[in-house]
């Protein structure tokens, strides 16, 4: 210890301050590890509950002939005794509406709300989604995309579950990326199960507030009760994270990270349409509430200020030791802990070079968010 303070003392102010900086960031990366993230490790299903909730499945759909084919009859396997299946046409002008009258006449549980663009006063996903939810003839209302697919048979029983409690009025799950080859998939994916372990973690600490729109569920009362879309119907986005942000509360919020839960989605098979994705997901970010702003921020803020330290350390100062160190602590920490919550959710592949993959979304992400300071996207498809 003696050595230790001989050395602090006899470091230069610039040295003293980088490595305060450097183990200050280094704290906070394992703190949210252990406050957060480790909450989705060890996370337990809720046994099942009796199945008697009444459920309509409500999807929004433009342009989707080609995916609606797949998905009805998939859907219609479904093993849930009370369900209907809510198609949103929000003014297709492909084979949509064709493909889902003949649907329609061989699934009986499937209805479709038609809308016509010259005809309606608003546009966008959140009103299409709003007439899906007024059509709508069940007490719960679980949400998906047409170019997404259940994992199993089970995934309206696992996702409705918690609802089965009154205290539960959302239930917020997972919708992963389909697995395919390339660089690209791997960081789209890697991206989303990422975001989907910080913002199920945050719901367990008592803090939720996003979703996804691809696997949501909740209850059409707290719709009504909270004015739909009202607050945030000027943006583009918003239907799933701003829109729980609003209704989600500790006491009424649960989680579903089963693998046999969730939605696969098809990725974004270009480098341009991903980024647009993810700029049109960061233009709600502004509108959380600030002490989510805060916890958000802090977290990539601080994992900025590890990586400037170490690199000073490293070129500036030739500290490996310590810089070694600062590492060692943060990835030892967050891979066991990712490591575990990505098996749980089904995610074991992305485990293998995933730091590079962390990196490479954390490059990447300021880059968004400096071009959508110029010019934010504005349609949902």
């Amino acid at each position: 210890m003696e050595m230790l303070f001989d050395w602090w003392h006899g470091a230069t102010p610039f040295l003293q301050l980088t490595v305060t900086i450097g183990v200050l960031a280094a704290a906070l990366q394992v703190a949210y590890a252990m406050v957060f993230f480790i909450r989705v490790v060890l996370w337990k299903a809720p046994s099942t509950a009796q199945r008697n909730l009444g459920v309509s499945v409500v999807i929004c759909a433009r342009n989707e002939e080609r995916n609606l084919r797949t998905l009805i009859p998939v859907l219609m396997e479904q093993n849930y005794p009370d369900f209907e299946v809510v198609v949103v046409d929000d003014s297709s002008f492909d084979g949509t509406l064709d493909t889902l009258q003949t649907h329609a006449v061989n699934f009986k549980r499937l209805r479709i709300v038609r809308l016509d663009e010259d005809k309606q006063r608003m546009t966008g996903k959140k009103f299409a989604l709003t007439v899906g939810i007024k059509a709508a003839q069940k007490d719960i209302v679980l949400l998906t995309d047409a170019d997404c697919v259940p994992a199993s048979n089970d995934w309206i029983a696992h996702m409705v579950d918690p609802l089965a409690d009154e205290r539960i009025d959302v239930v917020l799950g997972v919708s992963p990326y389909r697995r395919m080859t390339g660089l690209l998939n791997r960081i789209i994916r890697f991206d989303a199960a990422h975001i989907a372990v910080n913002y199920l973690s945050f719901s367990l600490a008592g803090i939720p507030y996003m979703g996804v729109g691809r696997n949501l569920a909740y209850r059409r009362s707290v719709f009504f009760k909270n004015g739909g879309f009202k607050s945030h119907l000027h943006l583009a986005s918003g239907d799933d994270d701003l829109f729980v942000a609003e209704v989600a509360r500790k006491s009424n919020t649960a989680i579903v990270a089963l693998p046999e839960a969730q939605t696969l989605s098809h990725p974004k098979a270009s480098w341009s349409a991903w980024m647009h994705q993810k700029r049109r997901h960061f233009t709600t970010a502004p509108f959380y509430r600030l002490h989510i702003k805060l916890l958000l921020a802090l977290w990539p803020l601080s994992f900025y200020l590890m990586w400037l330290s170490v690199i000073a350390l490293l070129i500036v100062h030739n500290e490996f030791l310590i810089a070694g160190g600062l590492l060692v602590l943060r990835y030892s920490v967050h891979l066991v802990t990712f490591i575990v919550a990505f098996k749980k959710t089904g995610h074991s592949d992305l485990i293998a070079g995933a730091p590079l993959w962390e990196l490479f979304v954390w490059i990447i992400n300021p880059a968004l968010w400096i071009w959508n300071l110029l010019a934010a996207p504005r349609t949902w498809k």
